[in-house]
């Protein structure tokens, strides 16, 4: 993001089967610049998290797991339209470790919120191809499993983000970014309907010192009960609120 905007798949999909999670250096007459860290130095602190919530225990192995299942699921499912089957989650959780990945998570009495910082890099570009356009609504039918025979409708809508020029200090180290609102409508084999409301914010850094650096952040509400037809899910924040949010992280990553 110096700044290209894109989209992700990860927060519909993925929330019905898993859960996805997230120094300047003064020269005399020089630009300053970031010092090398750790993925932990540039997760946001624990006082920086919204309102209500409060740190929860996660670490990257924990993640993966996590992920991985959702991942697995995945690839047996039928996706409609069939070009929008997502690849950047199961590429990047593959290359997650303990060395080059850190997490930060926490939950209110409604919501969970997982950030991620890793040096591994995330491949945006494929999550524009499969949220945008004809991919802003996909179906997903899980052919394995206990849920087999369950139908996931994901709306994907793409927010405004508040990591503009103005609010970063070094905004050139930002090279891709994208928050997305899913909505999420889950058709059980049973035919109880759940819904759900998510936000996703992603984004690719290239930090002087560092190097590449993916920022995730992932904030889902919780399901409707199961019901013949869907409840109105509640937000886990306003969309507002995540912008500002995701802002903060890219910020805090981006030194």
């Amino acid at each position: 993001m110096g700044v290209l905007v894109s989209r992700r798949w990860a927060a519909g999909v993925t929330t019905v089967v898993g859960a996805l999670a997230v120094l300047l250096g003064c020269g005399s007459g020089t630009t300053p610049s970031p010092t090398s860290a750790a993925p932990a130095d540039l997760l946001l602190s624990p006082d920086e998290l919204p309102a209500g919530f409060t740190p929860a225990q996660l670490s990257v192995s924990d993640l993966v797991a996590s992920n991985q299942g959702a991942v697995d699921s995945a690839e047996s499912a039928g996706v409609d339209p069939p070009d929008c089957r997502p690849t950047a989650d199961a590429e990047l959780n593959a290359q997650l470790t303990a060395g080059n990945a850190a997490v930060l998570a926490a939950r209110d009495s409604g919501a969970g919120l997982v950030e991620l910082v890793t040096t591994a890099r995330r491949d945006i570009d494929s999550d524009i191809r499969v949220t945008t356009g004809i991919c802003a609504t996909t179906t997903t039918t899980l052919h394995d499993g206990d849920l087999r025979g369950t139908r996931i409708v994901t709306r994907y809508s793409e927010l405004p983000t508040k990591e503009s020029e103005s609010e970063l200090d070094r905004p050139e180290v930002i090279e891709q970014s994208l928050v997305l609102r899913s909505v999420v409508t889950t058709r059980l084999p049973d035919g109880g309907i759940r819904a759900q409301v998510g936000y996703a914010g992603y984004a690719t850094l290239d930090r002087p010192g560092t190097g590449s650096v993916t920022v995730q952040l992932t904030v889902s509400g919780e399901a409707t009960p199961a019901g013949p037809t869907p409840a109105e899910p509640v937000e886990p924040m306003s969309a507002a609120e995540f912008s500002t949010l995701f802002g903060q992280a890219v910020s805090a990553a981006a030194g």
